[in-house]
């Protein structure tokens, strides 16, 4: 029995050798680069010349700084917007197409922006939204107060035409996991539900979007932390102007630390940013937790 016993804990020990080195490089790469963000953002550093200790300078310059406001604006309005949109449209389309013919076509046809990526997407949407796209189209229509519109330069409508391009990319990743989610689904339970006389709407409310809360909570975590992050679809479709008008915390982290060279600054809107992602995603996660043990 010893013997064995002494096997058994050698593989496992050869097993966590094995894991090891790739655990101490990833961890260790995460906690450096927030513990030097974190560093960086008490200092003036301008990533060319040797920094200075500035102690909360840069915290006190961001709370007084007229484009504070403007990006927690926009940052929220990407938040809800995001949890709104594609979770709400990707369940109504999960719903809709599961257990149809053709399931496999609309999976296709609604994932396949997402296959595209960030930068492609912003480049299309771009088009569509500028003077060749939509408007011509409006124009031949005979909508021509649509046509004049500049959705990439007015506010707030910049903001929400890549709120629109950015449902169109991800509604169908949401949509993928809700079908997961009603797979998972016994099938029996929403048949017994039936020959009680649940159909439709009711079957919806009582029995379908409570036996998909687990999943509904996984995907609105995801979509939180992700609408708090977004850069690459602003950053091509308008870098975050007209003026800062559509900037949010990302961007304005880009702009200060690699454009303005003000990496004292801009670590210091990524540490706030962060605080931000970290505080509504386990906050969220605390509370469905919590309402899962009720």
């Amino acid at each position: 029995m010893r013997g064995a016993s002494m096997r058994r804990r050698r593989r496992r020990l050869r097993g966590y050798l094995f894991v090891a080195p790739a655990v101490v490089f990833v961890v260790g790469m995460f906690w450096y680069s927030i513990v030097m963000t974190v560093w960086i953002s008490f200092t003036n550093s301008n990533g060319l010349t040797p920094a200075k200790f500035v102690g909360l300078a840069n915290y006190n310059a961001m709370l007084n700084d007229p484009e504070l406001l403007t990006n927690i604006y926009n940052t929220l309005i990407w938040a809800i917007a995001m949890i709104v949109l594609p979770v709400g449209l990707g369940l109504l389309a999960a719903v809709t197409v599961h257990k149809r013919r053709g399931k496999s076509i609309f999976q296709t046809v609604f994932y396949l922006p997402y296959a595209i990526g960030f930068v492609t997407t912003g480049v299309i949407w771009s088009f569509l939204l500028g003077t060749s796209g939509f408007s011509v189209l409006f124009q031949a229509l005979g909508l021509h107060s649509l046509a004049q519109v500049q959705w990439l330069n007015d506010v707030p409508l910049n903001t929400y035409s890549m709120i629109v391009a950015s449902t169109w990319q991800t509604m169908g990743v949401d949509m993928l996991l809700f079908f997961v989610g009603l797979d998972t689904i016994d099938r029996q339970v929403l048949e017994a539900a039936s020959l009680d006389g649940a159909v439709g709407w009711k079957m919806f409310r009582h029995m379908t979007w409570p036996l998909l809360s687990a999943m509904t909570r996984v995907i609105i975590a995801i979509s939180i932390v992700n609408a708090l992050q977004a850069f690459n679809l602003i950053w091509v479709m308008t870098a975050g102007g007209p003026y800062g008008s559509s900037s949010t915390f990302a961007v304005w982290t880009y702009q200060q630390s690699f454009q303005y060279y003000k990496m004292g600054y801009g670590a210091a809107i990524a540490v706030v940013l962060t605080i931000f992602v970290l505080v509504a995603s386990v906050g969220y996660l605390r509370r469905s937790l919590r309402e899962v043990r009720v």
